[in-house]
């Protein structure tokens, strides 16, 4: 008994030696995720005709998804349509698109390590909602630079020409704002599935009025990334470099200060929402910063939160709608350089 009370004793020290309440042991966690590459498989097409058969087979395995994938992304028109081998073709066949496939090819290659990553994430994410289901497929797919990550109530949709990084021969020619293209690459993917599989089947679309509604929104939203994806560098989390999240964690004290002063917290004024919390190179009236700098915040008053009440579950954060509760628990320090 007292060896047995002695190695439950060590364990626990040993799992909770690295301070992180979100390093979990996943182990024991399993989850069915099947992966299917639509990209390999169109661009093998030979001719229209074969175009077509493959079209059909993509249909039957990626549904709705398949669909959004060819109308929205590829605006090739309906994959039930008589014509649609062909201008699927046209699309398999395009000098430029062939490139992108070669360059996608060669930069995932079997997409092992990156199917890995997902698995485990999703691991992480039935640790802390077992309750909640996990996609039944992740379908991968090149979307002409039109889209990242896509998802639906059972699969994920992966553009994988978004992530072949900002030296890519193509990304360096297209017309994306540098900023956009500075985060182009696979670095960032897993982050982006987790994020989309979070809104799309968890949390919904930020609605709220206010600026703290929507700072404790994203909050909640990078917490549970981060959840999903402990071991990973938290500049990639919140998708910043290395330097714009210095840049953040050096300065936090003065952007709350500075958000107080100008009485933003409970503004419902959209053009403050917008400055802070959507996709720009930088945020408004501070220079050096990254953008999106109120997304930076609602994480940090979420994960004090968190650390300071240790028993609220994850589950039970997402449903908390008492935003002075959260908020109340936040004190964020003076720099000393600051």
């Amino acid at each position: 008994m007292r060896l047995t009370l002695l190695f439950i004793s060590l364990l626990t020290v040993l799992t909770g030696c690295s301070g992180d309440p979100l390093v979990v042991d996943v182990s024991d966690v399993e989850v069915d995720i099947q992966f299917e590459r639509f990209d390999l498989k169109m661009f093998e097409a030979k001719s229209p005709q074969d175009m077509k058969k493959i079209n059909d087979e993509c249909f039957a395995s990626g549904g709705e998804l398949y669909e959004y994938y060819v109308y929205d992304m590829l605006r090739a028109g309906d994959v039930r349509d008589d014509s649609i081998g062909t201008y699927l073709y046209y699309f398999v066949s395009d000098s430029m698109m062939r490139m992108v496939q070669d360059d996608i090819e060669i930069t995932f290659g079997d997409f092992q390590l990156e199917k890995d990553g997902i698995i485990d994430a999703f691991k992480h994410f039935r640790y802390h909602f077992p309750d909640l289901k996990t996609p039944e497929k992740i379908i991968t797919y090149n979307s002409a630079f039109n889209y990242g990550v896509v998802s639906t109530e059972k699969y994920i949709g992966i553009g994988l020409e978004m992530y072949l990084g900002p030296e890519n021969r193509i990304i360096k020619q297209i017309g994306f704002p540098q900023f956009m293209k500075d985060k182009m690459s696979k670095d960032y993917m897993l982050v982006d599935v987790c994020h989309s599989w979070m809104i799309s089947n968890v949390m919904g679309e930020e609605s709220g009025e206010t600026f703290l509604s929507a700072a404790i929104y994203y909050g909640k939203l990078r917490y549970a990334v981060d959840a999903m994806m402990p071991e990973m560098e938290d500049h990639y989390k919140i998708r910043y470099s290395q330097a714009e999240y210095e840049w953040a964690l050096a300065s936090e004290f003065n952007i709350w200060q500075f958000l107080v002063d100008m009485e933003y917290i409970y503004s419902t004024d959209a053009k403050v929402k917008l400055r802070y919390f959507e996709e720009a190179p930088t945020t408004v009236d501070m220079e050096g910063s990254p953008g999106r700098i109120g997304q930076f915040i609602g994480w940090q008053i979420v994960k004090q939160y968190m650390e300071k009440n240790p028993e609220v579950t994850l589950e039970e954060l997402i449903k908390e709608t008492n935003e002075g509760k959260i908020l109340k628990a936040y004190k964020p320090q003076e720099n000393e350089q600051s």
